[in-house]
């Protein structure tokens, strides 16, 4: 016998499966939320899905009995109706509530549990209670209970699969945070609607879908300071400081992926000018291989290096790989990036380049920078192993410098991630020089820094001050005690590459 659904049951259907949809959307938009104030860092995305799942883990139970205690279509349309207010709330509130939060500069375990908790646990809870309330409204009698849980579970399903490619590929690519919220708010308020009808309840959808339209159009309030873009892989924000905010007395804008650290940074008056002095390090390649031409950049930001580069010397040749097209886009709009025909972008993960450059015989470089990790809590671990050398290694000539910039500590219990890199890319080199950036002297080694790595295959002198050259200022930089990497940690690999285990070290 063909299954024939009642009317009830088709609307109980059509709620199991958009309030899965609009779970994964919410979950996915929570991390753009989140973002300009604590990053999108492993510790963040553990906190934020942790928290949500709990949620929802509380909300079936919840649901579940009270579902047996009042099977009422009424009450489940009230508990969607509750819902969508909430998320309605989030939508307008969350950015200030995080601002609130972010000045308490609490650790990001507790900043990003808390904000999970307050944000997201009671529009996740009330979600979760839908699907046990469905399912219960749903049975008519026992021996079909089986094939009604079975259909409803796999609906609910299907729409967290359509709410995750939704999300992810289309609506954050579209759409701001606090916009996508509301439309998840009203799409919440219209399953209300669809499983109990009422003229209040009428009245409420259509505000808040009032409110879906108004913020689509005008845009959020409690918006963080500077312009604000959503990227397919990150939430970029772009401040601007006049000269009485900064130490240089020149008015900046700076380009900030994480909240741990700017990216990039420019003056405004001179953009070709480097403000960031980790970046001037990069001039060693020149020092180190004076007919350097041509250029591998690892991480583009907002191409601060190449646009300097090429102030500098214009003949030379530079191949830029940036993940993130957005990030490209973003530094042609705001930070003078323009077309150069000595210059190639490529939009791919760094390590995928690295393997596809080797593999097809890309011709050899002069140079390499890396400048892939961003923060001292978000790094690609993929770019840190054994492996990553070899390639890099393979793509230099043999006389040619990588120049790495990474975040960490040379001693102390900051210092994991910089000891198992330091493993790793010695395994293909056989020269490495150690630039600290702020702090190079002995006394600061435990603090936590840009750290300037110099890796060569040829064998050169270690000591390579020159006083009254160009380069005298970054060479005196140069770490010049013993260092002997940490015999306890292990040369990052990509099977084993715990870069977490040494970055949640405080």
């Amino acid at each position: 016998m063909n299954y024939q659904p009642t009317k009830i049951q088709a609307r109980l259907q059509l709620t199991s499966f958009f309030s899965g949809a609009a779970t994964m959307i919410l979950e996915l938009t929570g991390s753009r939320l989140v973002a300009p104030f604590f990053g999108t860092s492993l510790i963040v995305w553990t906190a934020l899905i942790g928290i949500i799942m709990t949620s929802l883990c509380i909300g079936n139970w919840l649901g579940g009995s009270m579902a047996d205690r009042t099977p009422e279509g009424k009450l489940l349309g009230r508990i969607l109706l509750f819902a969508a207010v909430i998320i309605a709330i989030t939508a307008f509130a969350s950015n200030f509530i995080l601002t609130k939060l972010q000045e308490l500069e609490l650790n990001l375990y507790m900043s990003s549990v808390i904000a999970s908790v307050i944000i997201f646990s009671p529009a996740s809870l009330l979600l979760g209670m839908v699907s046990p309330f469905v399912v219960r409204l749903a049975l008519e009698n026992v021996d079909s209970s089986g094939a009604v849980v079975g259909r409803l579970s796999a609906l609910n399903s299907a729409g967290s699969i359509l709410g995750t490619f939704l999300g992810g590929f289309v609506l954050i690519s579209l759409f701001p945070s606090g916009v996508i919220m509301m439309l998840v708010s009203s799409l919440v308020a219209l399953l209300s609607v669809i499983i109990y009808t009422g003229a209040w309840r009428m009245i409420i959808m259509l505000v808040l879908a009032g409110g879906a339209y108004a913020s689509i159009k005008f845009g959020l309030p409690f918006t963080p300071r500077g312009i604000q873009v959503d990227t397919a892989y990150n939430h970029l924000s772009i401040i601007d400081y006049d000269a009485k905010e900064t130490r240089a007395g020149r008015p900046l804008r700076v380009l900030v992926t994480n909240p741990e650290a700017a990216q990039s940074l420019m003056f405004l008056d001179k953009p070709s000018e480097l403000v960031s002095g980790y970046t001037k390090f990069y001039d060693l390649a020149f020092h180190y291989k004076p007919d350097t031409k041509r250029i591998l950049m690892l991480g583009g930001g907002g191409y601060c290096v190449p646009r300097y580069l090429f102030s500098e010397r214009p003949d030379v040749k530079i191949d830029v790989v940036e993940l993130d097209p957005g990030v490209t886009e973003t530094a042609r709009k705001y930070f003078n990036l323009t077309d150069n025909p000595n210059m190639r972008i490529f939009h791919e993960d760094a390590r995928t380049f690295l393997n596809r450059a080797v593999r097809d015989g890309f011709e050899k470089y002069d140079a390499i920078f890396m400048d892939t990790f961003s923060s001292w809590i978000s790094i690609p671990f993929q770019m840190t192993t054994v492996e990553t050398a070899g390639r890099l290694r393979e793509l230099l000539k043999p006389d040619g410098a990588l120049i790495v910039n990474i975040i960490a500590a040379l001693r102390g219990p900051k210092s994991g991630v910089f000891h198992g890199i330091y493993k790793a890319f010695a395994s293909a080199f056989s020269t490495m020089m150690i630039f600290p950036v702020t702090f190079p002297e002995t006394q600061y080694a435990a603090l936590l820094q840009n750290i300037i790595l110099v890796c060569m295959a040829e064998n050169v002198s270690m000591i390579s001050s020159e006083s009254g050259s160009k380069y005298a200022s970054l060479l005196s930089h140069q770490w010049l005690e013993p260092f002997v990497p940490d015999a306890g940690i292990p040369a990052f690999t990509d099977a084993f590459a715990p870069v977490e285990r040494y970055t949640l070290m405080q």
